[in-house]
């Protein structure tokens, strides 16, 4: 590491050769030339661990984050007080067209590294299609190679992308033609507290013109690809009770109910074979597309086969209705069930006392999240249980109820989605369209993030641009982005941060 440091630094603090003009060409051909910096800037930030519970990983993160962001000419600051920090860089251009704020966050999902295939979440490697690649003075990168790490894509390849988008300005003699703050969030996949916080003492900081959420796939099809919302979210634990302490299999066995068999009934009271929630009033405050939001739905390409060949699905649920369109619908999934310490702990033969299930929602515009778990809990009462909430059950209540449940409510969030016809974002469109083809524009993406602070809190103009690669495994084992993906992100960020000015008003 201390060698790939200082290639950094020599290459970082180099002169930058200037020209007349940026042109797509130019960028094009300053990327082409500053490949293997761009990787080795993403490999060493992907190595610092960036899990939002480990306060002193996160503070490593935003201190390099803040010699990286200094390193370019902005202007950096950060909050103060427990957890980790948020960032703003700042930078302020010559003749500025107005002010684009972006928001990108830094943390990165839990990890375990036994599940890892390739190399460890944090040792970062590059993997071609014959395996393992050796970065030398010789090698030449492969656009199709890719960079394995936590957060390789979520979300920091956008910073990188973002970083380099700067370099390739300046050094084809244009630089920013928009002022640029960009709001780094270190707490996103925990919650963003410290930025909802932020954000409601400090907002003004982030006022502009237009926000954009960098965060996110692609869409399938690779065009590059934006969004005009994201979903919420609402999540609860079941745990089903039968006896007070496990029993052995052979002796109790046909006689002590099996909690395991309960609950997969339960879970399976949820959903139809055909993928679509039973849930009285599941899909009754969902906020209908308008006109705009559905002629952009028809002129996507359409890539559901392409996705069943990509992931190994014979079927996918509901499946007479594209993915794009059921990303604005509310979904229910099972993410974790355990019984009897689970498969992974030594073999035991006894019947489990309890057996657990953990039920995550993705909301979208129009629900409200506490509502909608309201709706869960009337389901399973509607199954004969009886329910009761954060604690563990009595004896007396064991042995009164046949059926019995303990439910665990997580914290909701909303959803947020704004017009596609704001005329902001057609700038934006046009600045992400390539070889002729227009850029995918999502009503709804798939995820969620504090997009509703921009838009709802800040009342800003909020568009969401995406630009890593569709099949990352985002929040999984062997996390990656394509090198494609990360260089197209430099042209294409440089492409937003000349665009046009656009015939709006900015935010005061």
């Amino acid at each position: 590491m201390p060698a790939l440091a200082a290639r950094l630094l020599l290459l970082a603090t180099a002169p930058l050769a200037l020209h007349a003009q940026a042109t797509p060409a130019a960028i094009t051909a300053w990327r082409a030339a500053h490949e293997r910096q761009i990787v080795e800037e993403l490999i060493q930030l992907v190595s610092l661990p960036n899990v939002a519970r480990n306060e002193a990983d996160m503070r490593a993160n935003a201190a390099l984050l803040t010699q990286r962001f200094q390193r370019r000419g902005f202007t950096v600051e950060s909050s103060s007080g427990a957890g980790a920090p948020v960032i703003l860089a700042t930078m302020t251009a010559a003749r500025p067209r107005g002010t684009l704020t972006f928001y990108i966050h830094y943390d990165g999902q839990p990890v375990d590294a036994k599940e890892w295939t390739s190399c460890g979440p944090f040792a970062p490697c590059l993997i071609g299609e014959n395996g393992p690649v050796t970065l030398t003075a010789d090698t030449r990168l492969d656009p199709e190679w890719r960079v394995f790490g936590r957060s390789a894509s979520d979300d920091k390849g956008p910073i990188v992308a973002m970083l380099n988008a700067i370099d390739a300005l300046k050094a084809t003699g244009r630089g920013p033609e928009w002022n640029i703050k960009v709001v780094l969030d270190g707490q996103e996949e925990a919650g963003s507290a410290n930025f909802i916080r932020y954000v409601k003492e400090e907002g003004t900081k982030l006022a502009a013109d237009l926000a954009i959420t960098l965060d996110g796939p692609r869409h399938p099809s690779t065009r590059p690809t934006m969004y005009y919302g994201v979903r919420g979210g609402a999540g609860l634990t079941l745990t089903v009770y039968t006896a007070r302490m496990d029993l052995h299999s052979g002796n109790y066995g046909n006689w002590a109910p099996d909690p395991s068999m309960q609950l997969s009934r339960l879970l399976a009271s949820m959903k139809d074979d055909d993928g679509h929630v039973t849930i009285d009033g599941f899909y009754d405050s969902v906020t209908p597309l308008t006109p705009t939001e559905r002629r952009a739905l028809a002129a996507m390409p359409d890539v559901e086969a392409m996705l069943a060949r990509d992931f190994g699905i014979a079927q996918p649920e509901r499946r007479t209705t594209r993915l794009e369109e059921k990303l604005n619908e509310p979904t229910l999934n099972v993410l974790a069930m355990d019984a009897g310490g689970g498969t992974q702990a030594p073999a035991r033969t006894a019947i489990p006392a309890s057996a657990t299930a953990r039920i995550a929602m993705r909301l979208v515009q129009g629900i409200d999240p506490a509502r909608q778990l309201e709706l869960v809990v009337a389901h399973v009462k509607k199954q004969g249980y009886t329910v009761i909430e954060n604690r563990a059950p009595t004896d007396a209540e064991r042995l009164a109820n046949p059926r019995l449940v303990r439910i665990d409510r997580g914290r909701g969030t909303k959803a947020a989605r704004v017009s596609m016809d704001m005329p902001l974002a057609r700038g934006v469109a046009t600045a992400l369209t390539r070889n002729g083809l227009a850029p995918v524009q999502l009503p709804t993406l798939g995820g969620s993030m504090p997009f509703a602070e921009f838009s709802e809190t800040l009342k800003l103009p909020t568009v969401g641009v995406s630009l890593v690669n569709h099949d990352n495994n985002q929040h999984g084992p062997d996390e990656n982005i394509r090198l494609r993906n990360l260089f197209e992100g430099v042209e294409l960020l440089a492409a937003i941060m000349t665009m046009p000015k656009m015939r709006t008003q900015p935010v005061p």
